[in-house]
């Protein structure tokens, strides 16, 4: 029944193309701007990072309703896993560039940050439509864009030197946003995908709980933090897609003893 409903036309007529549409160049362009003066001004003023944020919250909201599926929708708050990643890249990268580039060299930082930025922007509007073409290509770069952002909140966590309590739930919370746009493609009741996405904060809150008596530190961590949270996401995708099988498992299994061998070649690398 489900692969007859997979061969069944969209619902709905396809619209013009996004890159016809200047509105997602015009939003990569306020965040460059704000990203440059959040990086610019000193002492750091993080209410231009919020203000920031929430531009490209409400111009992504604004992106994704201009599509033909907006018409049919009833749920005036179906945009709102799609909101996920935008927003929270927005703010992961302008405090991890605040962390690790000073200088001349945020420009560079600014143009990859924005260049990002825009193709998760297209990413999200092409895949709106699971019946288009260009899907599976805007899945991908959107899984990218998820494994970056974790990586960047991980790794400012550390370099902020969170307590531990707060550490843990920051890095929980956002695992579980995270997770909600990985796991949209997978899971159509948004309840079972919430209920799926926290566990997989949970996980990986206590991966940060476990850190604790790790000598790891700031990047190392990051990447320890991003291999759990690859494992877990990963796992549960397969398994809302219903093809966890042994090929699967074992594949998982040496992405994770290569990341585990990583690591530990780069805390060697550190110690020295």
């Amino acid at each position: 029944m489900q692969a007859e409903e997979s061969l069944q036309a969209p619902p709905f007529a396809a619209g013009p193309s996004p890159f016809a549409s200047s509105r997602i160049p015009l939003l990569v362009v306020v965040y460059a701007i704000g990203l440059g003066l959040f990086l610019a001004v000193e002492p750091t003023k993080p209410w231009i990072l919020m203000i920031v944020t929430a531009l490209v919250a409400l111009g992504t909201d604004g992106i994704l309703r201009t599509h033909p599926r907006a018409v049919l929708e009833e749920d005036i708050a179906w945009t709102a896993p799609l909101l996920f990643l935008p927003t929270l890249m927005s703010l992961g990268a302008g405090l991890f560039l605040e962390d690790a580039l000073t200088g001349y060299w945020a420009l560079p930082g600014i143009v990859i940050a924005s260049a990002m930025m825009g193709a998760m922007l297209y990413a999200e509007y092409i895949s709106v439509d699971p019946y288009g073409r260009a899907y599976a290509g805007a899945r991908f770069v959107l899984n990218l864009g998820t494994f970056f952002t974790a990586f960047a909140f991980y790794a400012v966590v550390y370099s902020f030197d969170v307590a531990l309590v707060p550490a843990a739930l920051t890095v929980g919370l956002i695992s579980l946003l995270l997770s909600v746009e990985v796991l949209r493609e997978s899971e159509a009741d948004p309840v079972r995908a919430l209920v799926f996405s926290a566990a997989i904060g949970i996980i990986v809150a206590q991966a940060r709980w476990a850190l604790y008596f790790l000598p790891l530190e700031s990047y190392l961590a990051g990447v320890f933090l991003l291999l759990v949270f690859y494992l877990t996401s990963g796992l549960v995708q397969h398994h809302l897609n219903d093809d966890l099988r042994g090929p699967v498992i074992a594949e998982f299994g040496m992405i994770t003893v290569l990341g585990i061998v990583i690591v530990t070649i780069g805390r060697v690398f550190e110690s020295g």
